[in-house]
This record gives structure tokens, C-alpha cells and sequence, in this order.
């Protein structure tokens, strides 16, 4: 599935999805000539949209949380650099300059490299301008200061703007029209403007066109627990069912199907969104009364059973080769000393205070590690609340391991009976 930076829960860092409340500019209206303050790695520290007419203006809104975005500063450098004053990257983001400005440098200093695109931090209008949902997220500004295109992060490529200059847009990879969504609402609420009250109710749609993918679970004061998948494949659907067992990883789902491409594709962009269109994307919500609400995600597998009959999907007990998180001395050197509780995670490191080593790993599992092939899991039996503070590449595990060396913890791969899910043909399991 495209690589997001979804909301699935945020427990001490701002991993929050960005507030929506309409639609803002759209594509083919001009962009209104405001002054843009904060700018650093600029020859101004603010700038009209004016100054950048005949160029491109690329707006890239993004997050330090937000690993995807991390990960397109050096590709966004690089094409400023080859396209040369063709171009205008502005990395625009909502944090301030002490959580901005230090993040840089030492990912610079990881990199060894000095980036040069423009950063503009604690940025209002723009957002205003342009509302969206999760980040990164890009727009196109022509060289009349007109928008072009609104995309994702796979758009920003040297084909796209090599397309660009030549035929004028990026017609084939606009994101679909905004519709927005309150989390809080049913699907029927936000698409009908209808108010339901319900004790319980299952609702499964097609892909529904102009939707941001995503994926929500949350309960209200009332006690009321909802699950909502959004434009979701239907691995996806499998694996958000699965949170109450483990996080949704990749690693831990198990295909025995003649035709796994009908759950899930490695086509990105527009081929993802059109593949979705084509039968393969769905929108699922579940609701259920407190009474109800411990038992949700067995509900969410037995309708997914029950409404995609051509598969079986069960949990089972099998050997992986894993990361075991162990400890390597009876020292210990991660117990907390009481301070207010505290965990803050980026791709450079984490600081947790008075936490649980599983955050730890579940952080790891969930984002840092997503594209791993082995599940990380905890074998330290230790029970006891930590404090850890590490710097180190989250998403390499030689720098985690050096890095949590001085705790006298160790990432040792193993092999080790952990739950997975096992999606079968019906039919195959018929004919035994």
C-alpha cells in the first residue's frame, strides 16, 4: 500500500494528521500574492508568491515526525540542483524553528551532506491556502502562479517535471478532488448529511473516489469504539483487524492464495489509485457500544470472512526469523528514576521517559521498520518502566544496536514462534 504517514494512534510524539476544513485553493486558480515569513536557506527571510513567477513553485508541506517526508529531502535537493532555476522546491511545515532548525542539522551531519531547499517554519497562510490531510503533501505552482497539480510524494521525479515543462501540468497523477471527512461522523453522516445513532453497524463500500486513504480507530467520551478504513486494499482491511493481536505489519501476514495481486499490488501513484478503482479498494467502518468494544477487531474478522468468502484469514502460531530485543547483562541500566512521563520518536533517535520497553518496539514495528522482513519482538522479560535516549538511524539497525549498546541491549536475529495471519483460498481449503 502507498507509503503514508497515516494516523494509526500517537502515544508522546505529534504525529497528528493535519486539521481539514475546506477545500482552499484548487487546481487552475491563481494563487493570491501573500508575503511568506520565516524563510531559512533563502537569500530573503520572506518572500511574495510573485517572486518565484517563471519558475515552478513546488510547495512540499511536511513534518519532521513524518518519515516519508524525511526521506524526500535528499531527492528534492537533488532535482533543485538539476533543474537549476527552472525550479523552486519551499519545504513549508507548521513546527518551529527549535524543533525544525536542530532536526536538520543532524540529519545533515547523518547524510554529510548540506541541503540547500528553502525551509519555511511555523507557516499559517500557506496551510490555510492549501488544506490537506496527511503529509507529505505537494503543490505545483506554475510559472504564472497558477496551480498546476496537487500530488503526492511519488509525482516528485524528473519524469514528472520534464512532463511538466513540456505539456504544461501533470494531468495524469492530479490527486482527485478534496472531500472532506469528519472522523467523528459516519459514513452516511458525511456523505448524506444524516445524523444515525446506533448501537452497532457494519458498512462496506467500493472505493470511493476523492477520499484520502486512511486508517482510524478511535472511542468517544461516550465509550462508543469505531474502526474506519478509507479507500483501503483488502490486505490492509486484514491487517487493521489485527491490532488487538499486533501491529499491523507487513511481516506478519502470511499469503497461501493463487493470486495474491487481488489483496494487494506494488503498483504506486496513479496505477495504486486506479488499481484500487478497479475493485480492488474499499471504505469500512465499524461501530460498536462500550458493551461491545473489547470485542471489535474479532467483529471486523468475521465480517471480513464473511464478506470475502473466496478467503479464509486466521491468526496462527508460526517460526520467523525475527529481531529478539535482548539484554546482554544483568545490570540494569534502563530502569526510570520517576521523571514525568515523556516519548518523542524521529528517524534520528528517541527519548522515552518513565515508558515501557514495548513502545520502544512498537514504534520500531510501526513505523522505523515497516519495510522490514523480520518482526522485531521483546525478549528482555524486563517489566519494569524506562528511560532511553538514543541517537541513531531508526530504520537501520546496525546504528539502533550501537546505539543501545550502552543500555547493555542488544537486536539479535533469531528465529522464534510469534502470531501471524494466514490468508488461504476458501477453495483450497475445501478440497481438503
Amino acid at each position: 500500500m502507498a507509503l503514508l504517514c497515516l494516523k494509526f494512534y500517537v502515544n508522546g510524539q505529534e504525529n497528528k494528521p493535519v486539521d481539514v476544513t475546506s477545500k482552499g485553493i484548487q487546481i487552475g486558480q491563481t494563487v493570491p500574492d501573500i508575503t511568506i515569513n520565516n524563510i531559512h536557506n533563502y537569500k530573503t527571510k520572506t518572500a511574495k508568491i510573485s517572486d518565484f513567477k517563471g519558475k515552478l513553485l513546488i510547495l512540499d508541506f511536511w513534518a519532521t515526525w513524518c518519515s516519508p517526508c524525511v526521506a524526500m529531502i535528499p531527492r528534492m535537493d537533488s532535482l533543485q540542483k538539476k533543474f537549476g532555476d527552472k525550479v523552486q522546491f519551499l519545504s513549508v511545515t507548521y513546527q518551529s524553528e527549535k524543533e525544525v532548525l536542530p532536526f536538520l542539522e543532524k540529519l545533515e551531519k547523518r547524510d554529510g551532506m548540506k541541503y540547500t531547499i528553502p525551509l519555511v517554519n511555523a507557516e499559517n497562510e500557506l496551510h490555510k491556502l492549501f488544506p490537506h490531510v496527511y503529509l507529505p503533501h505537494y503543490v505545483w505552482i506554475d510559472v504564472k502562479g497558477n496551480v498546476s497539480a496537487i500530488t503526492s510524494h511519488r509525482e516528485i521525479n524528473e519524469i514528472e517535471i520534464h512532463n511538466f515543462f513540456l505539456k504544461g501540468n501533470v494531468a495524469e497523477h492530479k490527486r482527485d478532488e478534496y472531500l472532506p471527512y469528519d472522523l467523528k461522523q459516519s459514513f452516511a453522516s458525511n456523505l448524506n448529511g444524516s445524523q444515525l445513532e446506533t448501537s452497532y453497524s457494519s458498512t462496506l463500500t467500493k472505493y470511493i473516489k476523492g477520499l484520502t486513504p486512511l486508517s482510524d480507530v478511535s472511542t468517544d467520551e461516550a465509550g462508543t469504539k469505531k474502526i474506519i478504513v478509507l479507500n483501503g486494499s483488502l490486505m490492509g482491511l486484514y491487517r487493521t483487524s489485527l491490532r488487538d493481536k499486533f501491529i499491523m505489519a507487513k511481516n506478519r501476514v502470511i499469503m497461501e492464495t493463487v493470486d495474491s495481486n487481488l489483496l494487494n499490488t506494488r503498483f504506486k501513484g496513479a496505477e495504486y489509485l486506479n488499481w484500487l478503482n478497479k475493485g480492488n479498494g474499499f471504505c469500512y467502518e465499524l461501530k460498536v457500544e462500550p458493551a461491545l468494544a473489547k470485542d471489535i477487531y474479532g467483529f471486523m474478522r468475521d465480517d471480513l470472512n464473511r464478506l470475502f468468502p473466496k478467503y479464509k484469514a486466521v491468526i496462527e502460531t508460526r517460526n520467523k526469523e525475527v529481531y529478539v530485543l535482548r539484554r546482554t547483562s544483568k545490570v540494569d541500566k534502563i530502569k526510570t528514576k520517576g521523571e514525568p512521563y515523556l516519548a518523542t520518536f524521529n528517524l534520528n533517535g528517541c527519548k522515552m521517559v518513565n515508558t515501557y520497553l514495548i513502545q520502544f518496539i512498537s514504534e520500531l514495528n510501526k513505523i522505523y521498520q515497516q519495510r522490514s522482513p523480520y518482526p522485531i519482538i521483546d525478549g528482555t522479560g524486563y517489566m519494569e518502566k524506562v528511560d532511553i535516549e538514543l541517537e541513531a538511524n531508526l530504520s537501520d539497525i546496525s546504528s539502533i544496536n550501537k546505539a543501545i549498546k550502552r543500555y547493555d541491549l542488544l537486536l539479535e536475529k533469531s528465529i522464534a514462534p510469534i502470531e501471524v495471519l494466514v490468508i488461504k483460498d476458501t477453495s483450497v481449503l475445501t478440497a481438503k
